[in-house]
């Protein structure tokens, strides 16, 4: 396949297929380019992310729009299986960028599997994950993806417990100290935070979380009030759970195809039976229970109001929706 834009100049040329295809690609092809040197492999791919944020607005307005831009999913995904861990302030350039960067490039990928790339990458450099916690122009998603990774990391690695904690403490404090009209304030990010600090039973930050209540500094439709935090963090409704850890690269492109979006573009059963009926358009143009959804490159329409993934749950518990109903 010949490829009609420019590819920047890698160290090696091979890596240039991940521009060709998307996710489905076939794994020969990925195990070629692992058996790549690694410390020129790992430039390539630092490079390839650099080229995603560099050329942002070409490949936005690129007037192929059925092509699928997944150079950058391949790129994480390649650092991951080498242990790349050098490789993480690249990850905190990607992750310090808008939200309407990371929509575009990673979609739902951002709030379901991005944590998985920071856990291998980052648990070792705390500092790194606590700026981009901290990074005011960054989507509050991507500031949110430290938090969910370290998580896991405590429940994979429980003896790393009290330094996780204490790095939790020190960014709620931080955010303690910014007045909510600063710079980087974000009370959905500051929730969040608390959230997974309950589910840790992370008692040794009662104080701060109390100062960040009484501060009214958290958003209580999603957490609850203070006295809710406490007994949470007692005895939580929600305790943290493992989520999966992929073994190898292989696992995580055979998930991919999983993904509503590869099933709708590569499994005909499926679309048939997920195609939406036709369409019929109301009254306003810009009926606000329109959504569209997109998942791993695919868009499709609902019908019906969306419960965002941060919503409170529809089932009144005062949890946010992906922390509640949402994977039952």
């Amino acid at each position: 396949m010949s490829l009609s834009i420019n590819i920047p100049q890698f160290n090696h040329p091979e890596v240039s297929v991940f521009y060709e295809y998307d996710l489905s690609i076939p794994q020969e092809k990925v195990a070629d380019i692992l058996a790549l040197p690694r410390a020129t492999l790992i430039k390539d791919m630092e490079m390839m992310l650099e080229d995603m944020i560099e050329r942002y607005e070409f490949f936005y307005n690129y007037t192929d729009k059925d092509k699928w831009w997944e150079f950058p999913t391949h790129a994480l995904w390649i650092l991951v299986e080498l242990s790349a861990e050098e490789s993480i302030p690249t990850i905190q350039k990607v992750l310090s960028q808008n939200g309407d960067f990371i929509e575009f490039w990673f979609g739902d990928f951002s709030t379901e599997d991005f944590w998985e790339v920071v856990y291998h990458l980052g648990r070792n450099s705390l500092p790194i994950l606590r700026r981009i916690c901290l990074y005011p122009d960054a989507s509050w998603i991507c500031r949110d993806i430290p938090g969910e990774a370290l998580v896991q990391v405590v429940l994979n690695h429980p003896e790393r417990r009290t330094e996780i904690i204490d790095w939790f403490g020190s960014v709620l404090g931080e955010f303690l100290a910014i007045s909510p009209s600063g710079s980087g304030w974000d009370s959905y990010l500051v929730s969040s935070l608390i959230h997974n600090a309950l589910a840790l039973q992370a008692k040794e930050l009662l104080p701060v979380i109390k100062l960040l209540y009484e501060e009214d500094l958290v958003i209580e439709e999603l957490e609850g009030d203070y006295q809710y935090a406490v007994d949470e963090i007692q005895e939580p409704r929600y305790p943290a759970r493992k989520r999966r850890i992929f073994s190898n690269i292989t696992e995580r492109y055979e998930d991919a195809m999983t993904w509503h979006g590869y099933k709708m573009r590569y499994d005909e059963e499926y679309k048939a039976q997920n195609t939406p009926k036709p369409f019929i358009q109301k009254k306003s143009p810009f009926d606000p229970s329109i959504s569209f959804i997109h998942k791993g490159g695919t868009n499709y329409r609902r019908e019906g109001k969306k419960i965002g993934r941060n919503d409170p749950c529809p089932c009144g518990s005062g949890r946010k929706y992906k922390k509640c109903c949402m994977n039952k």
